[in-house]
């Protein structure tokens, strides 16, 4: 007769893994399942380059090109982002530095003051650029500054997922009020997060599964809407390249060089081609 642990590892094998199905999915804590879908986003050194593409009630559509270099392997992380296209706004650079107990460090250089400047707190809410997201939605995320709390399984577009409610542990972590995100468990793919703040729900955020890649082990939404109701506006988030790299250097991610530096110069020292 066949030990029990055997006989169950032969009815795997012969089952196979089968579709992702959050009823299916093995039990895990919303923490875990947080982490790991923050980990497939910030959890490694990284270059990006995105079109934004923002389309508004009144006004014409607008669109930018940006490159981000972000370093996450050691903390406090780091993040630089360049504006590739249009002319208009080429050369203008973001900065953002983690800070522990309070807001991110936020600088701004725009070539047409020539000067760097540091962004206020209360700035951290704003939009960023004329688009949806805020300069908040562009900093990394952990798990652990988050309290978090399962609400139940729902289906996003037709695929299920495990909804959890997210609220920042202390003031300084977020401008939100809570977000309630729905994580498909079995890659751990945010396929919405609707976002509160002062009591309101404010804007959301949709991926859909087939949009989404695996790049060395991580699930990385290649295009991700983020629409704001009350203005009619919406923007989508268009990942044109994405490449891991190892141990980016700090070098990169100074106020002079923010200043000083360029796109092709941070690609080339952050070991891209």
């Amino acid at each position: 007769m066949l030990s029990r642990p055997l006989a169950l590892a032969l009815a795997l094998v012969c089952l196979g893994p089968g579709p992702s199905r959050a009823e299916d999915a093995p039990v895990e804590s919303p923490a875990a399942l947080l982490d790991r879908a923050f980990r497939n986003l910030y959890g490694d050194d990284f270059l990006q380059v995105m079109s934004l593409a923002t389309t508004q009630r009144a006004g014409q559509p607008m669109e930018r090109r940006v490159q981000l270099v972000r370093r996450q392997s050691e903390r406090p992380g780091k993040a630089l982002l360049r504006f590739l296209e249009p002319p208009e706004v080429r050369r203008t650079s973001v900065l953002i530095v983690e800070a522990e107990g309070r807001y991110d460090d936020l600088f701004v250089f725009l070539p047409a003051l020539g000067k760097v400047r540091r962004l206020a707190a209360g700035q951290r809410a704003d939009s960023f650029f004329g688009t949806d997201l805020s300069y908040e939605d562009v900093e990394p995320k952990y798990s652990s500054e988050w309290s978090v709390t399962l609400t139940g399984r729902r289906e996003e577009a037709g695929t299920p997922c495990v909804e959890l409610d997210i609220r920042p542990r202390a003031p300084e972590v977020s401008t939100y009020d809570r977000m309630v995100s729905c994580i498909e468990p079995g890659r751990a793919v945010i396929l919405r997060t609707d976002f509160w703040r002062e009591g309101k729900e404010i804007k959301h955020l949709r991926v859909r599964l087939e949009d989404v890649r695996e790049i060395e082990g991580r699930q990385i939404p290649f295009v991700l809407r983020m629409d704001t109701p009350r203005l009619r506006s919406e923007t989508t988030v268009t990942t044109e390249s994405y490449e891991i790299r190892a141990a980016i250097p700090e070098a990169l991610f100074t106020t002079s060089n923010l200043e000083t530096g360029d796109a092709d110069k941070d690609r080339r020292d952050a070991g891209g081609s």
